[in-house]
């Protein structure tokens, strides 16, 4: 059932890959605060742009305690600029500190059981990664980029009304059923704490990690374990962003039903507009079931939801028109996320 109330890329050979074990939560942190955002800008350093791989200029700062490679900066841009992107690249930021100083680079404590890696704002478009490879720790720094890559790629696609940073950007959010499992309890949207492993932010950016690094071990809820078609959507929201709703128009006489299917979740209206001699309901239903139903008089009817999430991948709308008084031509206005 849906409808509830609340609150060009090419790389097709990611698209078989080997199941893959769970292993130890990857850990990073989304900062929300102005005053994180402000520690971690204030990190002393050496700031410089960079080119990527296509020629993207990024500004990145490498800590003035970095005593590692000197070319440190310019690999992680050139690493940077193979990524699946678009133009949101130009935006980004990096800073670069030794593993040891993430945290505190980060604005967050250092906890030895579940070391915070690396972190992203939105705020100011910026990454704080390691210059080394945490000791200790089984994934390549590489890795680390790419999932924090992930954070900003949501930052900067629209799940409107939803906060793609949080949820997921709007396809791969919708394949992923994320608005439904949130609803049921399931997820954990923007839990940077006890709910990390079922915040489908942070399993898309792990997604988006894997259309780099396919064989890395799924980290978070089994719920948002990748499959070829969440890959594929990811690579859509990557690619083609979703910016706007859809509308369709149907036009009609006497009691009609008519059919629209649903493929993203997002904000619904559907708007009769009628004779004002005639009386007309609208009923909205779907899966066998009626979800709303107007009653008012006239042929003047609206149903909106601020966020309609889908219980199945493609939702088969059915929306009738009833007759109840009157006669004449009406037109049906149906605007949706997808």
């Amino acid at each position: 059932m849906l409808l509830r109330r609340a609150a060009a890329l090419c790389v097709p050979a990611l698209l078989a890959f080997p199941a893959a074990a769970t292993a130890a939560p990857f850990r990073d942190h989304v900062i929300h605060t102005e005053r994180n955002v402000a520690r971690a800008a204030q990190v002393p350093g050496t700031t410089q742009d960079y080119a990527a791989a296509d020629g993207t200029l990024i500004p990145i700062t490498v800590s003035a305690s970095w005593t590692g490679d000197p070319n440190v900066a310019q690999n992680y841009a050139t690493f940077l600029g193979t990524l699946p992107h678009g133009p949101e690249l130009a935006a980004l930021r990096v800073t670069i500190v030794p593993s040891s100083e993430v945290a505190p680079a980060c604005g967050v404590e250092f906890d030895p059981e579940a070391p915070v890696l690396a972190c992203y704002s939105a705020t100011d478009s910026t990454m704080v990664v390691p210059g080394d490879q945490l000791s200790g720790s089984d994934l390549s720094v590489e890795y680390v980029i790419a999932h924090e890559y992930g954070h900003h790629i949501a930052a900067n696609r629209s799940n409107a009304p939803l906060e793609a940073l949080d949820y997921g950007p709007k396809r791969w959010s919708s394949y992923e059923l994320v608005c439904k499992n949130t609803l049921d309890g399931r997820l954990a949207p923007g839990n940077q704490a006890e709910g990390y492993e079922d915040n489908p932010g942070e399993a898309w950016a792990e997604a988006y990690a894997r259309l780099i690094f396919p064989t890395q071990a799924w980290r978070f809820t089994s719920l948002l374990k990748p499959t070829q078609g969440s890959l594929l959507a990811a690579m859509a929201d990557v690619a083609e962003p979703w910016t706007r709703r859809q509308t369709k128009t149907f036009k009609g006489t006497g009691t009609k039903t008519f059919k629209l299917p649903l493929t993203l979740d997002g904000a619904f209206t559907v708007k009769l507009d009628g004779p004002k001699s005639a009386n007309y309901d609208l009923v909205l239903s779907s899966g066998g079931k009626v979800a709303e139903r107007t009653t008012r008089r006239g042929s003047k009817d609206r149903i909106h939801y601020r966020i309609a999430c889908r219980d199945r991948r493609t939702e088969n709308l059915r929306i009738k028109v009833v007759r109840r008084s009157g006669g004449g031509r009406y037109t049906l206005t149906v605007k949706y996320a997808g």
